[in-house]
């Protein structure tokens, strides 16, 4: 009996020991090299320490909470990310569902394959926008021609895709705040803004007195997803469920807004 028993004592041990000295699992997370506010702040390769964006504190949050998981960021063009997530090069990113992506990236979905929208880091609602006159334009679009409208929208944007089957000319820039820029010197009509987390009214549009406004309801209200590269699910799915679980109790509507808030 005392054999059995220390037997036991050094086999927990022995567990307790490589519990407590295992290294962390690494995890890179890619986002974009461009100022998307509220989400990332800063534009190149540097990650700010200092306002890094709303997504960026989430997750930076999320590593300080699991002692098993060490999170490093980079920063690249976002369909690099995209590419970088299908080889493996980076583990992860954020990133709403598209048909197609499930290819290349893993989303937290049930057994029948749903998306679990509780797991989520955010709920956005992008709305267009555009002056007064757009406004009541875009209500009885159906009798313009095709390409009744100039429209700014950044690069790598899933609502691309949408507004090319509306009567939309289409400007893609390289930045949010380039399309913003050219909504107000009326270069274009109309643009997208985030204009809803978790369902209140938000904005971020910077400028202000030009009567640029949203149109509500959103065009679209998709998810945010924490997403993993197939190779690294494979390996860690245990933990990728665990950081779903921490992403779907924590309260992230708060931060964006308070982000937004500070960019007023």
């Amino acid at each position: 009996m005392r054999i059995n028993s220390l037997v036991y004592f050094f086999i927990a041990s022995l567990m307790f020991t490589a519990t407590a000295f295992s290294k962390p699992q690494s995890l890179v997370f890619c986002y974009e090299d461009k100022n998307i506010a509220p989400m990332f702040l800063g534009d190149g390769q540097n990650i700010p320490t200092d306002k890094p964006g709303a997504s960026i504190e989430i997750l930076q949050q999320l590593d300080l909470a699991l002692p098993n998981v060490a999170i490093s960021f980079v920063r690249k063009p976002w369909r690099r990310c995209l590419n970088d997530l299908e080889f493996n090069r980076v583990n992860a990113v954020i990133a709403s569902y598209r048909k197609g992506r499930e290819n290349v990236a893993v989303y937290p979905v049930d057994e029948q394959g749903k998306l679990q929208d509780d797991y989520a880091v955010s709920e956005f609602g992008s709305c267009l926008i555009g002056r007064y006159k757009f406004h009541k334009e875009w209500e009885t679009r159906e009798v313009f021609q095709n390409k009744a409208f100039t429209i700014a929208i950044p690069n790598g944007y899933g609502l691309n895709s949408a507004l090319k089957e509306e009567p939309f000319f289409i400007h893609n820039t390289f930045s949010k705040s380039k399309a913003f820029e050219l909504l107000d010197k009326g270069v274009v009509q109309a643009s997208v803004d985030l204009c809803q987390v978790d369902g209140l009214k938000v904005s971020s549009y910077p400028y202000e007195g030009n009567n640029v406004k949203p149109i509500y309801p959103p065009y679209e209200t998709s998810h945010g997803y924490l997403v993993f590269s197939k190779k690294f699910y494979e390996e860690n799915n245990a933990l990728s469920l665990q950081m779903w679980q921490w992403l779907s109790k924590f309260e992230s509507a708060p931060v964006y807004i308070k982000y937004l808030q500070t960019l007023k």
